[in-house]
């Protein structure tokens, strides 16, 4: 069954991440339509597994804001001749870090439901 609440938030961020950059004159549909896709597919994977992604240790929290934010903004540099093109590769590259973050929770989340299935003995 489809989570509607996490998919509807997912949607909101797709269409915010890629209308965003298209209202700011931004013309490139590859470029706008694989921002609006990566960002729905992570907001619908970490909304759908925020149970899981709540972790009292502080160390995996410092560990996943350094990947989401740190990545893009000093791997994407201003010295790279990217011109108006840096913005968007920067959210496009923290959109794949979160879509990344939610799709291993989603991933470490299966097994468990399977496990708890109980299977009835054959007669």
């Amino acid at each position: 069954m489809v989570d509607s609440k996490a998919l509807s938030i997912g949607a909101i961020a797709g269409a915010f991440a890629s209308g965003v950059y298209y209202l700011d004159g931004s013309w490139d549909s590859q470029l706008l339509l694989f921002l609006g896709v990566t960002w729905v597919m992570a907001g619908w994977l970490v909304t759908r597994n925020r149970s899981v992604l709540k972790n009292p240790n502080t160390v995996p929290q410092i560990l996943l804001v350094l990947l989401v934010v740190g990545v893009p903004l000093f791997g994407i540099h201003s010295d790279l001749s990217l011109g108006t093109l840096r913005s968007p590769l920067g959210l496009l590259v923290m959109g794949v870090a979160v879509a990344g973050i939610g799709l291993g929770a989603e991933m470490s989340r299966s097994p468990a439901a399977e496990q708890s299935a109980t299977v009835a003995p054959a007669d």
